[in-house]
């Protein structure tokens, strides 16, 4: 019988045991009308070439950041940027949620997703750059963090207009000048002010 590492894939003892391949692993006793040497399942991997692992060395699990999807690797994937991953194992990432953003590759929590800025908004997931994140059309503004429909953005209220995108408060709307009004909300340029009729201010 073989030592944990390594087969004998003819089954013969007149043969002696060889080292598993890199990306497969045996346990102890193994042969090939046994287990013999088999490849490390998904969300595993096993690289006996580096200096901490050893024909020996049992699979080992992908760190929490890393995906493997495949059977037989020799290293772990990063997470890609808009995507994190906080257990070992693992065979896929998961997308930071709706309003936020990865830019940084082996995320290893939901907390590294960063929130889109106030004035902005993202309506999709994992996404991977602030550039994402959108600018609240003109006429609205939203002054929170994290924002995830173009319904989170607010429009101005009677009297007011914005004629910029990407605003993040209240006080960007802008008062209509003496003598003029507007009476709908959302109103997105000076121009949408009326000049009130003769003899009304």
């Amino acid at each position: 019988q073989c030592v944990a590492g390594e087969g004998d894939d003819d089954d013969s003892a007149a043969t002696p045991c060889v080292e598993c391949g890199v990306g497969t692993h045996s346990a102890a006793g193994s042969y090939s009308g046994g287990a013999g040497c088999v490849a490390c399942g998904a969300g595993q991997y096993d690289d006996d070439s580096s200096a901490s692992m050893s024909a020996s060395t049992a699979c080992v699990a992908c760190p929490s950041g890393k995906l493997q999807p495949a059977t037989g690797q020799v290293m772990c994937d990063d997470c890609a940027a808009g995507l994190y991953q906080d257990n070992v194992g693992s065979t896929d990432c998961i997308a930071c949620a709706l309003g936020k953003y990865i830019d940084g590759v082996g995320s290893t929590s939901s907390s590294d997703c960063i929130d889109c800025i106030a004035g902005t908004y993202i309506d999709v997931t994992g996404s991977d750059e602030m550039s994402d994140c959108i600018d609240c059309v003109v006429g609205r503004y939203v002054h929170v963090t994290g924002s995830d429909s173009l319904a989170d953005c607010i429009n101005c209220v009677v009297g007011t207009y914005i004629d910029v995108t990407g605003s993040d408060e209240e006080a960007d709307c802008i008062d209509c000048i003496a003598g003029t009004y507007v009476d709908v909300t959302g109103s997105d340029e000076a121009t949408d002010c009326i000049g009130c009729v003769a003899g009304k201010y």
